[in-house]
């Protein structure tokens, strides 16, 4: 599933900036861990940008959450 990727990717040592891919086509890239926040539930997820705006994302929405800096996918698509 990929709410538990996008978990993952947070806690990832040494922390890797990655993107969340949405399935309009919007992209919210996440630099650093503390810019995003994964309700408990798993329904949604908040990503701050770097003017500071909250864009709250519905996870039955997000296509795919990919590394950044050429580095490998994080589990592919939803299943």
């Amino acid at each position: 599933m990929i709410i538990e990727s996008i978990r993952e990717l947070n806690h990832a040592v040494p922390f890797q900036p990655y993107e969340i891919r949405m399935a309009s086509g919007g992209r919210h890239r996440v630099s650093h861990p503390d810019f995003v926040l994964v309700s408990p539930r798993g329904n949604y997820v908040i990503v701050v940008d770097t003017k500071d705006r909250p864009h709250h994302l519905s996870t039955l929405l997000i296509e795919e959450a990919v590394v950044l800096n050429g580095h490998a996918r994080a589990k592919a698509r939803r299943d």
